[in-house]
């Protein structure tokens, strides 16, 4: 019996949460199914790519060249769903189901209308309630995510939805005894302090100032920033005129969890999420975890069990949880284990792919 024909899509190819899962996902059921990838080249995911499975696509915009070529290729393949991660590709296979009619699998990753006008965000909920009623299914990647949609008033229908949370791979615990100068210097930093790390996309969304100010009451402690984005040259311009000498940009890493395990504490100070796979690579390694009170994070994050939750904006909170972790060995050890644990009991692997297997079969 011939496979059934599943067709990704994602309008960026920019490293980060969106592309990561979806290739995770395509490629976890390539047994299954016949995986195919609609998404910008990068050479970040080139692994992933070959000239049978692969169409490529614009950056993050939306063109009729693209849509006729999808649709060529959505009939030459034989393909039978289609999943759009993230608001373009979500637009992208809206408009391509409109002429090829197949199942349409939508999943968020996060609702970003908190920079909105009030007119936008009022257009944007016209759109989803409109268009929305193209998708077969619709994914939110947290619970808060799906809580957030329906305070917005986004239309769903209950029997077209489901909650399935990111999950990562589990990986082993970081190992509390190695000399954090050696681990250092593995990174070329020249100190033996202890690292509070950072890994995402440097944009508006991610409020990286948060984290140099934060920085600022703890001076005798690293703050490492990874990955790159629209934001990374102004934010590293602003380092040097500060002269901070506690917070590194190291710009984009292949190797992420070679920077987590050289860590302590993993800090996000993001406006919202979706559900950040950083943060559950992080806990899937047993590091603490101190993150803003917001959609995504909450639902990551068991406050003073595996890490802590602070109020956005206030720093002197964040500050005294970070301060906290790193300076009781036996609150760091306990709220590492617990770390560690809730990835492997909600956000691994094999529940996700389970989720998701049992919808592409439904259809």
């Amino acid at each position: 019996m011939k496979k059934k024909g599943l067709l990704m899509i994602s309008s960026s190819s920019i490293k980060g949460g969106g592309p990561e899962h979806m290739f995770n996902l395509g490629n976890n059921l390539s047994d299954k199914f016949r995986v195919f990838f609609a998404i910008p080249f990068s050479s970040e995911y080139s692994k992933h790519l070959n000239k049978k499975n692969h169409i490529e696509i614009s950056e993050r915009k939306i063109t009729i060249i693209d849509i006729l070529r999808l649709i060529k290729f959505v009939r030459l393949n034989s393909i039978d769903i289609v999943h759009a991660h993230g608001k373009g590709a979500g637009l992208l296979g809206r408009i391509l189901n409109l002429f090829v009619r197949k199942y349409l699998i939508y999943t968020f990753h996060g609702i970003h209308n908190k920079f909105y006008s009030n007119y936008q965000k009022k257009i944007y909920l016209i759109y989803e309630n409109i268009f929305g009623k193209i998708d077969s299914m619709k994914i939110f990647v947290s619970a808060s995510e799906n809580d957030y949609a329906k305070k917005n008033k986004f239309s769903i229908d209950e029997n077209k939805f489901s909650i399935i949370n990111n999950s990562v791979p589990n990986m082993e615990l970081i190992d509390f005894k190695e000399d954090q100068k050696k681990l250092n210097d593995s990174l070329n930093i020249k100190n033996n302090n202890k690292n509070i790390i950072t890994v995402c996309r440097l944009v508006e969304q991610k409020n990286i100032y948060e984290i140099i100010e934060i920085s600022e009451l703890l001076t005798n402690y690293n703050f490492i920033i990874l990955g790159g984005g629209p934001l990374f040259e102004e934010i590293k311009q602003f380092l040097r005129r500060k002269e901070k000498r506690n917070v590194f940009m190291l710009g984009q890493k292949n190797n992420i969890y070679k920077y987590l395990y050289a860590s302590k504490i993993y800090l996000s100070t993001s406006f919202y999420e979706g559900l950040s796979i950083s943060i559950l690579e992080a806990m899937s390694i047993g590091l603490p975890i101190v993150a803003s009170k917001v959609v995504g994070n909450i639902d990551a994050i068991k406050h003073s069990k595996s890490g802590f939750l602070y109020d956005l904006g206030d720093i002197n909170m964040a500050a005294k949880y970070i301060s906290d972790i790193l300076e009781n060995e036996e609150l760091f050890l306990k709220i590492s284990k617990s770390s560690q644990e809730r990835q492997r009991n909600k956000f691994s692997y094999d529940y996700m792919i389970e989720k998701y297997l049992k919808i592409y079969e439904s259809f």
